[in-house]
């Protein structure tokens, strides 16, 4: 199964979504409201969630928390900013939209949230894996590195996809469907860098 690290990407892995008819004010609003409505559903979880008693889902929400409640509210706010008034009140089709609102917020938000992964919580993320985990974290730190915004907000979209899928053929009995091309890419990377020795 692909590094469960990836899970908590899938939260800000799916694009946003647009109405057509919908101004740009609208969408940003609409977007603003879910995205506020799922940051105050995380933070409840977080209140009631016992950490201790399983870790990774703690840091997975964590992860969500931060999304949700901090960096997908930021760059709305910084790509609003950018926008005349003019602009705010022009109906936008939904292709216009997705390509204006995404690479400013969803994609900049699943590359900090993959850089993140790797960062300075990698090592308590990772010490009980089995994992020789400062030069895991060191290598996928790397790699991670090496993605593109854009890149990085695939593999999560593709993860989100897929993650749901392979658990539910695992659950069946079933062998897993395969990954997408993006998803194999990070899946072999983060395979390699599991094998990897000082």
């Amino acid at each position: 199964m692909i590094c469960a690290a990836l899970s908590s990407l899938v939260l800000t892995g799916g694009a946003a979504l647009a109405a057509e008819g919908n101004t740009l004010q609208d969408e940003l609003r609409i977007f603003s409201g879910d995205i506020e409505t799922q940051c105050k559903s995380v933070k409840e979880q977080l209140e009631d969630f016992k950490v201790r008693s399983n870790p990774l889902t703690g840091y997975n929400l964590r992860d969500a928390e931060q999304s949700l409640c901090v960096c997908l509210p930021a760059h709305t706010q910084a790509f609003k900013d950018t926008l005349s008034a003019e602009d705010l009140a022009r109906t936008i089709s939904s292709a216009e939209f997705l390509a204006r609102f995404n690479p400013a917020v969803i994609d900049k938000c699943a590359a900090e949230q993959m850089q993140a992964l790797y960062g300075e919580p990698c090592r308590k993320r990772f010490r009980k894996a089995g994992l020789d985990v400062a030069q895991y974290c060191a290598c996928m730190k790397q790699v991670v590195s090496g993605y593109s915004e854009a890149e990085s907000a695939a593999i999560a979209a593709a993860a989100s996809e897929y993650l749901p899928q392979a658990a539910e053929a695992e659950n069946g009995g079933e062998p897993a469907p395969d990954r997408p091309a993006v998803l194999e890419g990070y899946y072999q990377a983060d395979l390699a860098c599991k094998a990897k020795k000082k």
